[in-house]
C-alpha cells in the first residue's frame, strides 16, 4: 500500500517532467519546483486552516496562562472556562493538529519517491549549476545555498509564525529547528532541499496571509492580556484602601487607636 502510495508520486514527478520538455525545458528541478506548487496548491486548504488556528491559540495564551493559574485547584471549572474561552474567539485546539496528520503522508510519500528517484537523462538533472541527483556534499560549494537557504527560510517562516517573540521555548525553536533542517537537509540529494526551498517559499507567503487577515484576532487578543492585567490588579485593591484608613487614622490622632472616637471620649472624663 505504500509503496503504491510512493509510486504515485514518482509518477507524478515523471510527469512534471514530460510538461518540462513539452514547454521546451526539460529538467528534473524544474519538475520538482512544479510538483512541489501543485502538492502546496492541493494541500492549501488544509494548511490555511492549520496556520490560522495555530496563530489564534498563540494570541490566547497570556489568558489560557491566566486561567490555568487561577482554577488550578478545580481542573473542572478550569476546563469550562477554557471551553468558554476557545468559544468566545472561534478557535479549535485540535485545529492545528488535523490538518498537519493529513498532510503528512502526502509529505512522506514525496520525500520518499524524491530519494528513491531514478533520473533517466542525467544531463536534464543539472538545475542552477546544482545536480539535483547527488548528494549536497558531494558537490560544489554552490550547492551548498540549498540548505543555507533551506535553514534561512525555515527560520523566517517560524519567526513570522510566532504571536509570542519573547516565549522562551518559542525562541530556542526558532534558532534549533533551522539550524537541524539545514544540516538534515545537506546529507541527502540535492532535489530534497530544493523542493524544501520551494515548499518553505510557498508557505511563508500563505503565513504572511494569514497574518495580514487575523489582524481583528490579534486585537482581541491583545485586550484579553490587558483585562487579565487588569483582573490581576483588581484582586489586590483592598490592600492599599486598608493602608489609606490606617494612615487617616494617624492623621487624626498620631495612631490609629488614638484617632478613634472611644479613645477621645475617654480623654475627656479625665
Amino acid at each position: 500500500m505504500w509503496n503504491t502510495f510512493v509510486g504515485w508520486f514518482t509518477e507524478f514527478i515523471k510527469l512534471m517532467y514530460s510538461f518540462t520538455g513539452s514547454i521546451g525545458f526539460p529538467n528534473y528541478g524544474l519538475a520538482i519546483i512544479l510538483m512541489s506548487i501543485a502538492i502546496k496548491a492541493v494541500l492549501f486548504p488544509l494548511t490555511q486552516k492549520q496556520m490560522k488556528s495555530m496563530r489564534e491559540m498563540q494570541e490566547i495564551q497570556p489568558r489560557m496562562k491566566y486561567l490555568q493559574t487561577q482554577y488550578k485547584d478545580d481542573p473542572q471549572l478550569m476546563q469550562r472556562k477554557l471551553q468558554e474561552l476557545y468559544k468566545e474567539h472561534g478557535v479549535n485546539p485540535l485545529g492545528g493538529c488535523l490538518p498537519l496528520l493529513i498532510q503528512m503522508p502526502i509529505l512522506f510519500a514525496f520525500y520518499r519517491s524524491l530519494y528513491t528517484f531514478q533520473f533517466a537523462v542525467p544531463a536534464h538533472a543539472i538545475f542552477l549549476g546544482i545536480n539535483i541527483a547527488e548528494k549536497v556534499t558531494s558537490q560544489s560549494l554552490i550547492a551548498w545555498i540549498l540548505p543555507i537557504m533551506v535553514a534561512a527560510t525555515t527560520f523566517y517562516q517560524q519567526k513570522i509564525s510566532m504571536a509570542d517573540t519573547n516565549d522562551p521555548t518559542q525562541k530556542s525553536m526558532l534558532y534549533m529547528m533551522p539550524l537541524f533542517i539545514g544540516y538534515i537537509s545537506s546529507t541527502v540529494q540535492a532535489g530534497l532541499p530544493l523542493y524544501w526551498v520551494t515548499f518553505n517559499l510557498l508557505s511563508i507567503a500563505q503565513q504572511l496571509y494569514v497574518n495580514a487577515t487575523s489582524k481583528k484576532v490579534a486585537v482581541a487578543g491583545a485586550g484579553s492580556a490587558i483585562e487579565v492585567q487588569e483582573i490581576g490588579t483588581l484582586e489586590n485593591v483592598g490592600e492599599p484602601e486598608t493602608g489609606g484608613k490606617e494612615e487617616a487614622g494617624r492623621d487624626k490622632g498620631g495612631t490609629s487607636q488614638d484617632g478613634s472616637p472611644n479613645r477621645r471620649k475617654k480623654g475627656k472624663k479625665h
